[in-house]
């Protein structure tokens, strides 16, 4: 780079440029032990943080002597970095699905009561099948035949599940690589081909030339939606934007891959492999990390981890586990301890006499064997022989240094900000929406009518769900929104304007809504223009977090035992550690 300043040069990074992590040097007891994580490569602040959680646990284990550098270790993080409105997105979305799966359940069961007169329990497959039907327009994608839902539920079907890229050449089990198709077809023509090498491909990317179009429309809403956060007044419009944006990519990114395993020519290098391996930002400096001490690494990906869980016989097991204990993990760490690469090479070859015993249906069917013979009882015993113990490190009194400012401006001094250091409170205090308060006629429980304040907050008119348009405060406005929502449905009414004066071309852009369930908010802090009326001088807020859970046992005054508890929020403890306030003791004796 030409012109270019060394010490700029040497500033420029790569995120790929993560093998400078520190190498150990034998401590006096004679093992390696892992050194700091900090590099310059790692600016993700949750990755960091990940990084000195692991460096601990590993640290740990080696000076009781669990483990050595001669330990083969396997990482499994399948997950990526996502921030809070990519995790709403992504909740969003398989809400949605779950919803889908339920409704062709119950599409399911009437369809075929109309047909058989009996009684059907679909089957996840079953309901998998309508799923791939209904994308694939009622179509055979490779025959062209129109399908009947009784063509492929119930007994002897005439249609049945395959993979796009065969599983034996993919490790794809994913719904994007599944495809129902006539069971002659699949059997006798397609076998162990991807559809480019069939006769009539052209025939078949025409039939699925809707899913090119589905996911170009996509680009341009999600282009619509980046626009839109961009151009967001407020934050909530802003994370709502963007919250739209993550899910449409999700949609656009499942019809596009679909549809590019049916126009691939050949499978790309590497393909097979990137199915197994998680490319997760963690797992990449993590697996680096650990190489400074340990020769043997290597990274899983989670799907490759479900998969032998299933074939172990572990998935039903998992399935039925609470996520809140997190004894999944365990599960999932035996199932990847035994994940040896015999077990691996056999994978494909599974794969193999699966497709051909689903083809053939004979009566042994194929498996890899389990690593014991009891393997699958003694991992379902877990659940009852280790307790999950959870670390949360107090943030709350950690030091922090900030630019000082005054309404706003950061202050300098000689040209430089000025920063402040002391204690603050990491983390939420409460939650981002501000409420108002209203005094409101209400029916009390003796059918009398009083006066009660009623807490409201404001939405813009195109977020509104059907319990919002139910508390909207102005009749009239709800009249009006309630009409046109009758008429031409909820998401096609609040897309298009609903006008308050049509004349004058006035719209309803946003409203205010009842929150029934927001009695007693946290006063924030008072208003700058005081109203006259009391309830209506402060911010209203509710609370996020709590910060602790203060538990007192003592002794009454006929000596029986009393218990009693005071949650403390974030805002409470701040308050606690200000230092102005100064701590009551209370008699160590009574608790």
């Amino acid at each position: 780079m030409q012109g270019a300043d060394n010490d700029a040069l040497e500033k420029l990074y790569h995120p790929s440029d993560i093998e400078i992590f520190t190498q150990p040097d034998r401590a006096k007891d004679g093992n390696l032990y892992l050194k700091s994580p900090r590099i310059p490569s790692i600016k993700n602040p949750m990755a960091m943080r990940t990084m000195h959680q692991l460096r601990f646990l590993i640290n740990s284990l080696i000076k009781k002597g669990e483990i050595d550098e001669r330990t083969k270790i396997h990482i499994e993080l399948a997950r990526e970095l996502n921030d809070k409105n990519k995790r709403l997105a992504i909740q969003s979305w398989q809400r949605d699905r779950g919803n889908d799966r339920n409704k062709y359940r119950e599409d399911i069961i009437k369809s075929y009561e109309e047909q058989y007169r009996k009684e059907i329990n679909p089957t996840d497959d079953d309901i998998l099948k309508y799923q791939l039907w209904v994308e694939q327009e009622h179509k055979c994608l490779y025959t062209g035949e129109t399908i009947g839902i009784c063509e492929f539920i119930g007994e002897n079907p005439k249609y049945e599940i395959e993979h796009t890229i065969p599983r034996s050449l993919s490790y794809d089990n994913s719904q994007v690589n599944l495809t129902l198709c006539n069971n002659k077809f699949n059997r006798e023509i397609k076998k162990n081909k991807i559809p480019s090498y069939l006769h009539n491909h052209d025939e078949i990317l025409a039939r699925i030339e809707n899913w090119k179009n589905k996911y170009e429309e996509l680009e341009k809403q999600i282009e619509k939606a980046k626009f839109a956060s961009k151009m967001a007044a407020t934050k909530e419009v802003k994370d709502r934007a963007i919250q739209k944006r993550h899910k449409l990519t999700l949609e656009k990114n499942y019809w596009k891959n679909k549809y590019q395993r049916f126009e691939m020519e050949e499978i790309p290098d590497g393909f097979k492999n990137s199915q197994l391996v998680d490319t997760g930002i963690i797992t990449k400096y993590a697996r680096a990390y650990l190489k400074s001490i340990f020769d043997k690494v290597y990274s899983v990906k989670g799907s490759t981890v479900a998969e032998f869980r299933r074939i172990w016989g572990l998935q039903k097991k998992y399935e039925k586990k609470e996520r809140v204990n997190y004894i999944h993990h365990c599960i999932d760490a035996i199932t990847i301890a035994c994940m040896t690469k015999n077990k691996y090479d056999k994978l494909a070859h599974y794969y193999r006499e699966l497709e051909q015993w689903e083809k053939e249906k004979r009566d042994l069917k194929p498996f890899i064997a389990k690593p014991w013979e009891t393997f699958t009882e003694d991992a379902n015993t877990v659940e009852n022989e280790v307790f999950v113990s959870h670390y949360t490190p107090d943030n709350v009194t950690k030091q922090n240094k900030k630019k000082l400012r005054k309404r706003g401006k950061i202050q300098y001094h000689n040209g430089s900000p000025i920063y402040q250091q002391g204690h603050t409170v990491r983390g939420s205090l409460h939650k981002e929406t501000f409420y108002g308060a209203i005094k409101n006629e209400v029916i009390n429980k003796k059918s009398e009518k009083e006066e009660k304040i009623l807490y409201v907050v404001r939405k813009p008119i195109d977020s509104l769900s059907p319990s919002d348009i139910k508390n909207i405060v102005d009749d009239v406005v709800k009249a009006k929104i309630e009409s046109a929502v009758k008429e031409k449905g909820l998401k096609q009414a609040l897309s298009e304007p609903i006008w308050m004066n049509q004349e004058k071309k006035i719209p309803i852009k946003k409203v205010r809504c009842f929150t029934p369930t927001i009695t007693s908010p946290i006063h924030l802090k008072p208003h700058r223009d005081k109203s006259k009326l009391n309830y209506k001088t402060e911010y209203h807020v509710v609370n996020d977090a709590n910060y602790l859970m203060a538990i007192y046992e003592g002794k009454d005054n006929k000596g029986k035992t009393k218990r009693d508890f005071e949650l403390i929020n974030c805002l409470e403890a701040g308050d606690y550690y200000k230092p102005s306030v100064s701590l009551r003791v209370i008699n160590p004796d009574i608790c």
